[in-house]
């Protein structure tokens, strides 16, 4: 690497599936993978095949996020996030 250039592997580690109470959480980012690798992550969704348009899914999807009852300080913060999402 050039000594100019930025290690961008660093900002990688920063990104979780699990904020913890004291983590300052800037985004929200929608992630696509396998289920199983899912597991770890607060809020996710296993899409299947069906006749459900995709818009609609995802509306559906997000009236879901909101309204699981999260008993944690950044709670507020996480539904701003999700409603931006969409």
């Amino acid at each position: 690497l050039d000594d100019d250039a930025v290690d961008d592997t660093v900002e990688l580690g920063k990104l979780t599936g699990k904020p913890h109470p004291d983590d300052l959480i800037l985004f929200a980012v929608p992630v696509c993978a396998p289920y199983p690798t899912l597991s770890q992550y607060t809020y996710r969704v296993k899409l299947t095949p069906g006749n459900m348009k995709r818009g609609k899914a995802v509306k559906a999807c997000i009236e879901m996020f909101l309204k699981e009852d999260q008993k944690s300080p950044h709670s507020t913060r996480l539904k701003e996030l999700i409603k931006k999402v969409a």
